[in-house]
């Protein structure tokens, strides 16, 4: 008696969690065509992991520099390292750098790491992998 009734309880909720996760990725969708940063950062966050649509960079990127342009920080963390990286964009080690250093002046840690990263990156390549330069 216990087993079927946990298990027709497990029947119950999942269908209701299946069409919350559908619901939700619309609510973001609907909130971040009307121009909501938030949701513009959490929709590219869904198509960079692949949460309820398919990964997809171009989408990212798209949906990062929407929220990015707006100042949103971790928007911005996003945007510099696909720059870095040359994932849904042309890999561009100056914007990188942009996006990575407005993110940074706002406090993101991450991307003052990632600054200091892509900063570096010229020097290191020049200088046999050394990050030291001489003052």
């Amino acid at each position: 008696m216990k087993k079927t009734l946990l298990f027709v309880l497990a029947l119950a909720v999942i269908p209701v969690g299946v069409d919350a996760q559908a619901s939700d990725l619309e609510e973001t969708r609907v909130l971040a065509e009307q121009g909501d940063a938030l949701a513009q950062y959490d929709l590219g966050a869904m198509y960079y992991n692949g949460f309820g649509v398919p990964k997809d960079d171009a989408e990212v990127a798209r949906w990062y520099r929407l929220a990015a342009e707006q100042g949103d920080a971790y928007a911005q963390t996003g945007l510099g390292f696909l720059y870095a990286l040359g994932e849904g964009v042309p890999e561009d080690s100056v914007l990188a750098y942009m996006w990575l250093n407005l993110a940074a002046a706002q406090g993101i840690v991450h991307a003052q790491g990632g600054r200091s990263r892509r900063a570096l990156g010229p020097f290191q390549a020049s200088y046999g992998g050394s990050a030291v330069c001489a003052a």
